[in-house]
């Protein structure tokens, strides 16, 4: 069973909508899997608390979300950031199942969720055709009327938009502070949480982004951030990797090893120290479809003459270094 289909039965059986025979799927797949025991278990606690939550923020349906996403567990998962991916993907589930009604009361709907897991990219089409593909951990939140006025959706992750030209009604996606406001256009955005800031880099036509009083404007290949802690936004160099996990394929071409580990942690995911910081003077030139880190990090030890040894999810780089390039 994928993480989207064991999901999808626990907010089922939270919700008292699951049937016999997923009722009978679930409870197999929980016998032969202990470590997602513990991961129900906590789902279970959240659901529980917010049935406390519903009672307490009657009038105030956002109040209840910020409070609820606001939670935390003890538990420690083996995967830090999917866990705390997944916590908010269950408080979005929660509140939409049990706080429906104060939606129907106030006159609102429920907006759309579409969302992917660890190790998980897919394609989504919106109801005015536009493509967008989701990297792995990423919410995209759109409003159930979506293209009747206005086309406003929320980021939170990675994703990669393909956007359907419409001259009356600009796109705009909300990611923290910053917004996006495009007419038809593709692009890429990377907006976790747990990053310090918001990057966008632009494949082909005209793009806004902006943060309060303050935006830019930019044009196809030209790139961008917006830092959460100084709340300012600024051009950035075009990364020749930002795309990375869309294309499945890293370029390096004479770069900097800096650079070059630099973007190894952001595809995989891991983290590389180096022993000495010579050694992001050396330069490498690769490039690898479909990358393996060890086999990436086996040639770049050949060609840079470095080492390097493994402690969990932390690689540490040892050699000599090269003199910077003057």
């Amino acid at each position: 069973m994928n993480d989207q289909r064991f999901f999808d039965l626990s907010a089922k059986r939270l919700s008292a909508t699951i049937s016999s025979q997923e009722e009978d799927e679930l409870t197999q797949y929980l016998e032969e899997q202990p470590d997602q025991r513990i991961v129900f278990r906590e789902l279970e606690n959240h659901w529980n608390e917010s049935g406390k939550l519903r009672l307490k923020y009657t009038d105030d349906p956002q109040g209840a979300w910020e409070k609820f996403s606001g939670m935390k567990s003890d538990h420690q998962p083996k995967t830090v950031r999917w866990v705390h991916f997944a916590y908010r993907l269950a408080a979005m589930v929660v509140l939409t199942v049990g706080l429906g009604f104060l939606f129907r009361e106030f006159g609102k709907t429920e907006p759309y969720h579409y969302a992917t897991f660890e190790g998980e990219i897919k394609w989504i089409m919106l109801p005015d055709s536009s493509h967008i593909r989701l990297n792995e951990s990423t919410l995209l939140t759109v409003a159930s009327d979506f293209n009747e006025n206005d086309r406003n959706v929320i980021l939170e992750g990675e994703a990669f938009f393909e956007i359907a030209r419409d001259e009356n009604r600009p796109f705009i996606i909300e990611t923290n502070e910053a917004k996006t406001h495009v007419l038809g256009t593709s692009f890429n955005i990377r907006a976790l949480e747990e990053e310090p800031q918001v990057e966008i880099y632009v494949v082909s036509g005209k793009v806004s982004f902006s943060a309060g009083e303050k935006e830019l404007i930019l044009t196809k290949g030209m790139a961008a951030n917006y830092n959460k802690a100084g709340e300012e936004l600024a051009l950035i160099a075009e990364s020749q990797n930002a795309l990375a996990w869309h294309s499945q394929t890293l370029k390096f071409e004479d770069t900097p090893l800096g650079k070059v580990f630099a973007d190894l942690e952001q595809y995989f995911d891991v983290e590389i120290a180096v022993t000495n910081e010579n050694l992001k003077n050396c330069r490498f030139t690769g490039e690898f479809k479909k990358p393996n880190l060890e086999e990436i990090l086996k040639i770049i030890s050949i060609s840079a003459d470095i080492t390097y040894s493994k402690n969990n999810n932390r690689y540490t780089i040892d050699g000599e270094g090269c003199s910077p390039v003057k």
